[in-house]
């Protein structure tokens, strides 16, 4: 079936949005525009973004002027996480769907139920729009192939009893610290729970949550009709070496791998002992399923809005804890 592209716009293109804009040239769209912090930076992305999928759309400095002129059908908030929730809704308000970067939303100079708030509001304003929302924390786009992966080599599917995450992150502009790491890494890790069990609910009861300064740990069970799931996961940041992305069920650990293939597309590939699986990358995955719904096309978005929101309530509520933890210690 051939459709009339769909037009995005990406706010935020020097960093994980030149990624996000070559997905969405992958899976069909025309890339209109995109907007940065100044003449330079729009310059340099412009010549990258050129050099990746042939871009020849415009650069903005003003975002609200970039979306007025080229009235995208889509855009892709990929801005620093303080703007998310106000690019987001000026986007839901022109008419856009919306895809947020992670975290949802997140400003450390606000207080953790304001942070909520702004959440709350971005999937208001979606659904009093008739828009979709999706935010992007790839790693439940994986679910599938992981799961293929696990009944090829176990022979079934099993109940989920525990979910466990390890990832670690080098950061581009020196290392993360403390809350920053919470604050970056969290959001992939609470999404694949989420993405494993939809239906099941953190049991704060049973919740710990450890901020320390290169390292974040978090274990809580999670209740659903099928039972209780234990989870664990360990957010590092690294000063040398190859950052590991670790995660599985019941004990099924793969490792995720970032590879390009022969034709020059980023791909991925999940390891466990001497088995492996190949699959698309998961970001590209993401942006291929919430381009297939704003089309009309059946499904729902990777990671809704509803389920971003789920995810930052989850993500507030055990650093609220962690917090707390660390003043009855002092």
């Amino acid at each position: 079936m051939s459709y009339t592209p769909l037009r995005v716009a990406v706010i935020g293109a020097s960093g994980i949005g030149q990624h996000h804009a070559r997905w969405y040239d992958l899976s069909g769209c025309e890339v209109v525009a995109f907007a940065g912090t100044s003449k330079d930076s729009c310059e340099r992305t412009r010549e990258r973004l050129a050099s990746y999928f042939g871009f020849s759309g415009r650069a903005y400095q003003d975002v609200d002027a970039m979306i007025t002129d080229e009235a995208p059908d889509i855009v892709a908030v990929t801005s620093p996480y303080p703007m998310h929730r106000a690019h987001a809704i000026a986007a839901l308000d022109a008419g856009a769907h919306v895809l947020c970067e992670k975290p949802f939303c997140w400003d450390k100079d606000k207080e953790l139920d304001e942070i909520l708030a702004d959440g709350r509001a971005v999937v208001a304003k979606a659904k009093d729009a008739g828009r979709l929302l999706g935010v992007s924390a790839q790693y439940p786009a994986g679910i599938p192939h992981y799961r293929a992966f696990y009944e090829r080599v176990r022979g079934t599917w099993d109940p989920v009893t525990r979910i466990t995450m390890e990832m670690e992150v080098k950061g581009r502009k020196g290392p993360k610290r403390r809350e920053e790491i919470w604050a970056d890494v969290a959001p992939h890790a609470l999404s694949l729970v989420i993405g494993f069990l939809p239906d099941g609910r953190m049991d704060m009861t049973t919740a710990e949550c450890e901020i320390d300064e290169r390292e974040n740990r978090a274990r809580f069970d999670t209740v659903s009709p099928r039972g209780r799931c234990g989870v664990d996961l360990v957010m590092r940041d690294i000063d040398e070496g190859i950052p590991a992305r670790r995660f599985g069920v019941n004990g099924f650990t793969v490792d995720w791998e970032g590879y390009v293939d022969d034709d020059g597309i980023y791909r991925a590939r999940l390891v466990h002992e001497s088995e492996s699986l190949q699959c698309d990358d998961f970001l590209h995955i993401l942006v291929d399923a919430f381009v297939s719904c704003v089309r009309g096309s059946g499904g729902r978005p990777v990671v809704s809005g509803a389920d971003g929101l789920l995810g930052l309530e989850y993500q507030v509520e055990l650093l609220r804890l962690a917090r707390a933890q660390s003043r009855s210690r002092t």
